[in-house]
């Protein structure tokens, strides 16, 4: 009798050890389904920005590819035939935002989903990065979605959720990635040139000279008067003149060919303290259109129309400008 009990004992103990390694089993299986849906790899790019020497960009809906290729310690963007200055933080900020990102989840795991997120050759804009002739990067940006902040409160400034869709080259999986890409990436050529005419501290400036056809004449500091002719300026006058000058930039490009002389019709002079050499401006003869071509000395072999957006009448003030009038 003793043996019938314990032997009842015995099966009935196996039989809950068993439901419960039954149930250990399918737990651990199912944490491993979930590990593996939230492992992928978050870091989607491995380059050494330093290295960086070309980055082509197919912009979406744009026949016509970008091409950046730096030349020393200088990028310049190609154009047709031409190479132009590029602007420096544009690029910088391309390399930093490629280098940085990050997925934030598996938005797709397949081809067939491509294209709903537009993240196919045809539909994406495509960049890539090279370091000497080796492709160390190939990125595909696609579709863009905004969500709103949830709760929103009246009383506080709540920024919504910004997210891009990516595909890198060689992997057929979509990932979901922080910010707005195509607003750094799908853009014209001309977006990417350097816009510079004059970048400086204009607290440094201690004379600046202008030469022109009709007159020439110096602005000179002393000590913290600006004087012409030794003759006192306007100084709410001359100080708005400077400010406008000391980040002066254009986004009206215009052509060489369209200058009609080597020999500038006007020169800006800007001499100062700790200056490795004077900044010059010049204004070029042109055509009727953009009646001169101004090109500066930060930024040489780049030309801007000075009729448009009156940026000639920026920059060679007549001398009796910065007198106060009566």
């Amino acid at each position: 009798m003793f043996n019938k009990i314990n032997t009842k004992i015995l099966v009935g103990i196996f039989a809950v050890l068993l439901v419960f390694a039954l149930l250990a089993i399918l737990r651990n299986k199912s944490q491993s389904a979930a590990s593996r849906n939230r492992t992928f790899k978050s870091e989607l790019t491995d380059f050494d920005s330093a290295n960086v020497n070309r980055i082509d960009i197919f912009p979406k809906n744009n026949p016509e590819p970008v091409n950046l290729e730096k030349s020393e310690n200088n990028w310049l963007v190609k154009i047709g035939n031409e190479a132009y200055n590029a602007d420096p933080a544009t690029v910088k900020g391309m390399l930093g935002t490629l280098f940085d990102l990050r997925a934030t989840r598996i938005a797709a795991n397949n081809k067939s989903m491509w294209g709903k997120f537009e993240v196919t050759d045809s539909a994406a804009s495509r960049v890539q990065l090279f370091a000497g002739k080796k492709m160390v990067a190939e990125v595909y940006i696609g579709k863009f979605s905004y969500q709103q902040p949830k709760n929103p409160n009246p009383y506080m400034q709540q920024q919504g959720k910004m997210t891009t869709y990516v595909r890198m080259g060689g992997d057929k999986n979509v990932y979901a990635v922080e910010g707005f890409l195509s607003m750094s990436f799908n853009r014209q050529p001309n977006d990417f040139r350097n816009r510079n005419l004059i970048k400086s501290s204009n607290n440094q400036w201690t004379r600046l000279n202008i030469t022109g056809p009709a007159e020439s004449y110096n602005l000179t500091k002393v000590g913290t008067r600006w004087l012409i002719d030794g003759l006192e300026t306007d100084s709410a006058t001359t100080v708005k003149y400077l400010n406008s000058l000391a980040r002066l930039y254009s986004s009206d490009f215009t052509e060489s060919s369209l200058v009609k002389s080597d020999v500038p019709v006007y020169t800006l002079t800007i001499e100062g303290e700790n200056m490795a050499s004077p900044i010059k401006v010049y204004a070029f003869d042109a055509d009727t259109a953009n009646l001169y071509a101004v090109s500066s000395s930060l930024n040489k072999g780049s030309y801007f129309s000075g009729k448009k957006s009156g940026l000639f009448e920026k920059i060679f003030l007549p001398k009796d400008h910065f007198f106060a009038k009566e």
